[in-house]
């Protein structure tokens, strides 16, 4: 495991995987390619995984139904969608934390979104945290209307 962490990307286009790859690698992180949502599900279970990339169009198991099963495995998993379809689509619940286009107008942009989603969630249960303990403490504190 490298110290970003394991990313799956998830993308039919051979050349696009590749291309994330060498970016995504060259950013710190280790990265597996699946040609398929069935391939990328079953790298689910990889240890030091830290983020999904996958495309919204897939032969097969669409992206939007790799995002669902991936979240319904693994809720806390970040999930970066990539498409080169702008148009509007439904997601019901289940949204992605990053969305980027397709032709990527910036290599960068994509390392960026992975990211922050990996950073974003790395900082959850912290937040989560945060916001037991204080309103455990909130409960404890007797409020000054109580004590006038």
């Amino acid at each position: 495991m490298t110290a970003g962490g394991t990313v799956v990307v998830v993308d039919d286009d051979l050349e696009v995987g590749q291309l994330l790859s060498k970016v995504l690698t060259r950013a710190g992180y280790l990265v597996l390619v699946a040609g398929s949502g069935e391939e990328g599900l079953a790298l689910l279970s990889r240890e030091g995984l830290v983020c999904l990339v996958v495309d919204k169009i897939l032969p097969g198991l669409g992206g939007l139904e790799v995002m669902a099963e991936a979240r319904r495995r693994r809720p806390a998993l970040p999930v970066v969608l990539i498409t080169g379809h702008p148009e509007p689509f439904q997601m019901g619940d289940e949204r992605p934390d990053a969305v980027v286009m397709k032709p990527f107008s910036s290599l960068p942009a994509v390392v960026e979104a992975v990211s922050a989603a990996v950073e974003a969630a790395r900082q959850a249960p912290l937040s989560a945290l945060r916001d037991r303990v204080v309103a455990a403490v909130s409960e404890l504190t007797p409020s000054r209307r109580k004590r006038e």
